[in-house]
């Protein structure tokens, strides 16, 4: 099991790194973006990072930012142009590679086909959301990935509801 936190809310980032610590399970994080230029993408990264200082974090997984829309759309960067997008993709991840760390782009599918620009984001990890149900379905995405989330209606036990299940295919 690897814990891959949402930094969106301190309180629970505290509780879950903390935990994970305690217990032994490795670390990855992921960012919900809703930078709308590279210097807010810059400062973002920084943030996390600060964050993985504060708390002491051993992260081994990746940092991840995701871009995807929020709020059902009505987010401030759910409108940009790929090309905007994409850089700002670039202007974490740079972020997080100086620091050490592995950065990596979270998306579905669908969205990394449509929003963002994948022949300039080669050379970092990619994580791909495509829920086939089941990892004997595998995803049919057409581009090179390092994890792969295959459903967000996984079970695991001491965990109330449903979690997202991933598959890694890459040592960390």
């Amino acid at each position: 099991m690897v814990l891959l936190v949402r930094l969106t809310q301190i309180l629970g980032f505290a509780r879950n790194v903390m935990g994970a610590k305690a217990n032994g399970i490795p670390i990855g994080l992921y960012f919900f973006t809703q930078a709308v230029n590279t210097t807010e993408a810059v400062q973002e990264a920084n943030y996390v990072l600060n964050l993985v200082k504060r708390y002491g974090v051993k992260v081994t997984y990746p940092i991840a930012i995701d871009t995807e829309t929020a709020n059902g759309g009505a987010g401030r960067a759910d409108r940009l142009d790929v090309a905007t997008r994409t850089a700002v993709c670039k202007a974490f991840c740079d972020t997080i590679r100086k620091a050490g760390y592995t950065p990596a782009i979270y998306a579905s599918r669908d969205w990394f086909y449509n929003n963002l620009d994948m022949n300039q984001l080669r050379g970092y990890d990619i994580w791909v959301a495509h829920y086939t149900g089941s990892t004997t379905k595998k995803t049919d995405y057409k581009y090179n990935y390092d994890m792969w989330q295959y459903t967000s209606s996984g079970r695991v036990n001491g965990i109330v509801g449903n979690v997202d299940l991933n598959v890694c295919y890459k040592n960390y």
